[in-house]
């Protein structure tokens, strides 16, 4: 295995390797053969093809051929001289980019300048020309497009790579939805049989058994209920991870009130407080923010029952420049140091002889909010209450 991952990691030191002496192509346009000589002689110690051409129409030919790191155009031509060229260099798309000096025999006061930048010119060699200064010019071109070539390899082996990815993901996805419903109809239906079996025994023939055998009777279906109930919740987890988001404008101050109103019906007799600030207003998939809010909701109300008088706020502020909504309790709080546990599936801070529930809720928030790339974090202390913060 060492040996084998020895050959695989020369392999691809050797394949680099020639990748960075893969020469490079530079075009030389002259109707002068003896000045694409001399500028041929020039910059042969850098090593990299180069390619002649004797007029604005074979430059044309050359570059539809091939790419070109930069391209020396001569100012005086007969026919259609280098700026002509160099406009319809630019109006082909494949050479639209390509970096043109112009070199010319005529002084600066003669050459219009002003013209040749317009037309894209990155740079003017007078003439005479000093080698040096030309060959480091050029090479600076032939550089820049050699990594510019990198960057468009490393983008394709990145387009590659998510590919292969998202392939795996859909497979993973798929596997999972037939977890679920394996969960659904295999798992959850013969214990919906038990419970339905053991209900049957309490009412028919409770009054023939002890209270030994009741109690067992009742600890049996109470987990079965348990276990439908975290059955329910892996289905909710599964369903949140599939399918579309489609965002749009939601109105959370709506959306809570309205769930605010069917949880206070449940337990119409508790004293409570609750506030919900008007004009909260996300960019998220309206479905999954229900969830998300009635989660949080859900929760805050649960664990303030045993306060004199619940307080719940639903708000939004904006901290260093970034909105966020919240969810605020006065219910028994945590402690800091568990708020890892906190947004873990079934992870529970309080037995549920204290606070029933299946530990689902945080996991729901969490796995909705973290579809919509946000954050969601809880802040809070023992018998002081718990905040939830989101954005999305």
């Amino acid at each position: 295995m060492v040996t084998s991952t020895t050959h695989a990691i020369e392999h691809d030191e050797s394949s680099e390797a020639v990748r960075s002496r893969t020469k490079v192509g530079i075009l030389l346009v002259d109707d002068d053969a003896t000045k694409r000589f001399a500028l041929r002689s020039i910059l042969a110690p850098l090593d990299e093809e180069i390619v002649e051409a004797s007029s604005g129409a074979d430059a044309l030919r050359q570059l539809l051929r091939r790419e070109f790191a930069v391209v020396l155009l001569d100012v005086r031509m007969p026919i259609m001289d280098g700026f002509e060229t160099a406009q319809l260099i630019r109006q082909r798309p494949r050479s639209e980019l390509t970096p043109i000096i112009f070199v010319t025999a005529l002084d600066q006061a003669e050459t219009d300048m002003g013209r040749g930048y317009t037309l894209g010119a990155v740079d003017f060699v007078f003439a005479p020309v000093v080698p040096a200064i030309l060959r480091a010019k050029v090479a600076v071109f032939v550089e820049l497009y050699r990594a510019q070539q990198d960057l468009r390899r490393y983008r394709k082996q990145l387009e590659t790579l998510v590919q292969d990815r998202t392939v795996a993901l859909t497979a993973i996805n798929r596997e999972l939805e037939a977890f679920s419903a394996s969960i659904s109809n295999d798992l959850r239906a013969p214990l919906l049989a038990f419970d339905a079996m053991s209900k049957t025994l309490l009412e028919q023939y409770g009054d023939r058994l002890d209270a030994k055998a009741l109690r067992q009777l009742r600890k049996m279906r109470d987990a079965t209920r348990r276990m439908t109930t975290v059955f329910d919740g892996l289905q909710m987890l599964f369903h949140l991870t599939s399918g579309e988001i489609h965002r749009e404008d939601v109105d959370v101050s709506a959306l809570a009130a309205n769930i605010i109103t069917g949880v206070r019906k449940e337990d119409p007799e508790r004293p409570a407080d609750i506030e919900v600030a008007p004009g909260i207003v996300v960019n998220a998939d309206k479905r999954l923010v229900r969830i998300l809010i009635a989660s949080l909701i859900d929760n805050a109300w649960k664990f303030s029952a045993t306060k004199p008088r619940t307080r719940i706020v639903v708000g939004q502020e904006t901290v260093d420049g970034q909105t966020r909504v919240f969810v605020k309790d006065n219910g028994v709080g945590f402690d800091m140091i568990e708020t890892h546990r906190m947004f873990g599936a079934f992870q529970r801070l309080h037995s549920e002889s204290e606070f029933a529930g299946s530990g689902m809720g945080l996991a729901t928030a969490r796995r909705i909010v973290n579809r919509h790339g946000g954050r969601i974090w809880a802040e809070g202390a023992v018998g002081e209450g718990a905040t939830v913060y989101f954005t999305l």
